[in-house]
This record gives structure tokens, sequence and C-alpha cells, in this order.
């Protein structure tokens, strides 16, 4: 049966090359094509998934995936013991029709060349498919977000939720919650804004997508500070905007360093002057009173990205960009997914009045992100002080767990890798020797299992420097211990004799 099978398996397409699908759909696929041609029947017995996947030159998983999704569909039975036996298949409504010719591609239409620039500038991005943190930057101390509250909130929310609650809402988000975001910033951020300039977004590339589509057009500039965050680098460049790269100094974002470059009316300067990612450098009062004023006189707009206001500006906070404005100059945005988890996937734009109107016209006719219930339950956990009960105690985990890190890394590198701290965020740079490209041990990393980002990629323009990103927070102490270990061991296995 196996010899035949196969046979029938490449009539029916099961080797074309043309064919791009996985090769358990490529495997299914062409079994029910040739069941429904009835050169398969009910009763006949499918090879084992071991003799199949030999003959075919494929894992035994992937026949097994093939053979489940056979079953799933009801083309196929599995007889516990037995095996696989082919089901009668005559009243069943078939999915698939047979073709004698695959379809010529140039037939389909295209993909706009807006997609295929974000496909381009995809692998600029920084994430890992890897779902371990340890060390990933970013991310809080997930082991103490207060389930047991959130859970009641939730538990509250359906025992209260009127009808109308449970229909369409503001494309800008809930009411409720913008004016707890708003109260909120008035309190922890000394911002004073109207909730109504409030805007609900899953978080930071959300918000600078619709920062794109309202403001950018093919070729606009967009002034950013070098380097910056890597994935807001993908999104400038795959909007086809051109990127002024500026120099950073002691004080933030260097004014000097682009009066050298070829100015075209920019239209946007981004900046995280907090705690600029992901130097750490912090941006004086001076320099930003000298960016609005330099801003101002281009009608340009600064974008402030204060991302982890919390944790670099809990002692000796400085006045924002956005609260220095006295003339609608600035767009301003945070995120909550870096204090509670971001899964949470909430994060809000404040922007300047005469542009709310517009926003709200892209916001309605796209994809409205984050769910309602999500906003009410963000919101009364704002109103009943929990967030700011939980900030106190993710600030103090959070240093801890920085002390830890640090501590164990110089233990175990023994400074022949220079660890730069940044200034309270949530990652530190280790700064490695030319020799050893950050990519690529990057990525040797993560098949050992442990996840730092390439600092290289947070350059877009000029010499880029070369080292690791790493965040601590969400580890407990413990496991900090044991994967510096384990780091300190596969950076050893890697770097052999460069060194």
């Amino acid at each position: 049966m196996s010899k035949k099978l196969n046979s029938i398996l490449s009539a029916h397409g099961f080797n074309d090359p043309k064919n791009d699908q996985s090769l358990y759909q490529k495997l299914s696929g062409a079994i029910i094509k040739a069941i429904v041609a009835k050169q398969l029947v009910e009763g006949d017995k499918l090879p084992p998934s071991r003799l199949l996947g030999k003959d075919l030159r494929l894992s035994r998983s992937t026949v097994i995936k093939a053979y489940e999704i056979l079953c799933a569909e009801r083309y196929v039975r599995s007889v516990q013991g037995s095996g696989y036996f082919v089901n009668d298949v005559q009243h069943k409504k078939i999915k698939y029709s047979i073709r004698t010719t695959a379809p010529s591609r140039d037939v389909r239409p295209k993909v706009s060349s807006r997609a295929k620039s974000f496909k381009k500038f995809a692998g600029l991005m920084n994430h890992s498919k890897h779902k371990g943190i340890a060390f990933r930057p970013g991310l809080p101390p997930l082991d103490i977000f207060p389930v047991r509250q959130w859970q009641i909130l939730t538990n509250n929310y359906w025992k209260e939720v009127t009808f109308s609650e449970m229909s369409y809402g503001s494309p800008l988000g809930l009411e409720a919650l913008r004016k707890s975001i708003a109260d909120y910033l008035k309190i922890y951020r000394n911002i004073n804004c109207d909730y109504e300039q409030v805007v609900i977004v899953t978080g930071s590339l959300h918000s600078l997508s619709i920062i794109g589509d309202l403001l950018l057009d093919e070729g606009d500039q967009v002034v950013v500070e070098n380097p910056t965050y890597a994935n807001a680098i993908a999104i400038f460049k795959s909007l086809r905007s051109k990127i002024v790269a500026a120099h950073l100094d002691d004080e933030g974002l260097s004014l000097e360093s682009i009066k050298k470059v070829k100015l075209d009316n920019p239209k946007l300067v981004y900046v995280t002057p907090s705690n600029q990612y992901p130097s750490g450098v912090k941006m004086s009062l001076n320099r930003r009173l000298e960016l609005l004023d330099w801003a101002n006189k281009r009608n340009c707009l600064i974008v402030e990205d204060d991302y982890d206001h919390e944790f670099s500006n809990w002692e000796n906070p400085i006045t924002s960009i956005f609260g220095l404005d006295n003339s609608n100059s600035v767009i301003y945005q945070g995120t909550f997914n870096k204090l509670l988890h971001p899964s949470i996937r909430l994060g809000y734009l404040i922007v300047p009045p005469y542009l709310t109107s517009d926003i709200k016209a892209i916001c309605e006719q796209s994809i409205r992100f984050v769910s309602p219930i999500t906003q009410k339950i963000m919101s009364a956990f704002i109103e009943k002080d929990h967030l700011s009960n939980h900030l106190r105690k993710v600030v103090q985990i959070s240093n801890e767990r920085r002390n830890i890190f640090i501590d164990s890394f110089s233990k175990h590198f023994e400074n022949k890798v220079k660890l730069h701290p940044v200034n309270d965020g949530l990652h530190v740079i280790a700064k490695l020797p030319s020799e050893v490209n950050d990519v690529e041990m990057s990525h040797y990393l993560e098949e050992n299992g442990i996840i730092a980002f390439p600092y290289s990629k947070y350059f877009p323009k000029g010499p880029k420097e070369n080292g690791l990103l790493m965040g601590y927070s969400s580890v407990a102490p413990r496991i900090i211990e044991e994967r510096m270990g384990k780091m300190h061991k596969v950076f050893k296995e890697y770097i052999g004799d460069k060194l």
C-alpha cells in the first residue's frame, strides 16, 4: 500500500515544486484528492506513519500531523491499535476540487508596494521566536502581577455590564479608560491633557503605525536618535520615510549633529527622553526646551515615547516635553505593557486637539485592536489605585533583580565583557569586542535557550556598536544565576579562540 500511495500522492501534486504549502498540508491535501478521486476508498488502510515518513523522506511527526488533519475533517478515522482507515465520503461536502494543472502565479493580484516595503524591512525588528523570558529586554516582573485583583475586576465587569456597553464604542477607546489615563498622567507624570486627546492603542508599535498613517508620506524626513528603538526604525523605513540620525551626547539628542545634514522640512522627531532607548541617557531639561524651539521653528512635530517613565523617573523626575509644550507640537505615547505585562496589549497616545478628528477617521476605518472588556477592567484597575500600588512593587523588585543580575554577570564574565548598566530602565548592555558579531552571537544564544538582542540593530546610520541587550526584571533571582551560568558556557563555546 505504501508504494501504491506514493505514486498516487505524486499524481496529486505532493511533489509539485510550485506548491508552497507546509509539508503536512501538502500531504493531507494530496490524500484528500486521492479519496475524492476514489483512488483510495472506504476501508483502505493508510501506511503506518513511520513507514510512510521513511518512504517520503518526511519526519514521522509531519505524517502524524497530516493524519490528524484527515481525521479532524473526517476523511480518515483512527482505530486504536490498528491504524488509520479511509472513511465513506460519498455524502461528505467535498472541500477540495481536482485540478489537472496548477494555476499560474502570474494571474494572481500582486501585493502593494507598501506591503513589499513592510516585508523588506521586517528583518530590522528585534524579536525572538523563543518563548523563554531570560534575558529578554523590556519585560517587567511578570510573576508579581496581581492576577487575583484582575480576576475580581473581570468578574465584577460581567456582573455589572449593561447591554449598551456590549455594543460598538468609540474608535478612540472607552471614555472611562481615557478619563482614568488622563487623571493618572496628571498625578504621576505631571501631564495635563483633556481625555478627548487620549487614544487607546495596543502599544508603542501601534502608536507609531497610527502616527505614520496620520502624518508620513513617502520621502518625508523623520529625525531619530542614534541609536534608537529598532522596531521604530523598521516602521519608519517600511513607511518609506527618510531617516535622519541624530547622535547622542550627555544631554540627549544632539541638535548640533543634524546641522550638518541637509534637512528638507522634517515631519517628525522621534525621541525617548526619559530614558533614551537603548543607551539610557536622560535628556536634560535645557535640551528638551531647545528641541521644542528647534521643532517649532521648522513646523515639525515631536513624538515623545515615554515607554518606561516610572522606572527612570521615580526619583528626580524631569518634566516631559509634552508638559513643556505650549504650541501643540508634541505627540506623547505611553504603554502599560512594560508596567503590567505585554500580553495585556494596552497603551495610549496623547495628541494635539487639532489631530483628534483625523486620528478618529483612521481608527474608524482600521482594525480596533483593544478589547472593550480589557479597557473597562484597566479603567477600574486605575480607579481603585491597584496600578499605583503595583507600580511601587514593580520598581522595587526590578531594582533588586537588576543588582542581582549585574553581580552575577560580573562574577561569571570577570570583566572580560564590559557591562554598561542603563539608567534605571529594564535592560543592560554588554559591550562585545569587535571580533564577536553580536547578531550571530544573539542567534547562537537563542538556539541555546537564552534571549539577548544585538545592539548593532539599534543604529539606523553610521558606525554600529557591538553588544547585547539583556533584560532582568522578569527573571527570578535563582533563575538569573542559573541562566547566567549557562550563558557564560555558551558564550565561551561560541567565541572559541576569537579572543
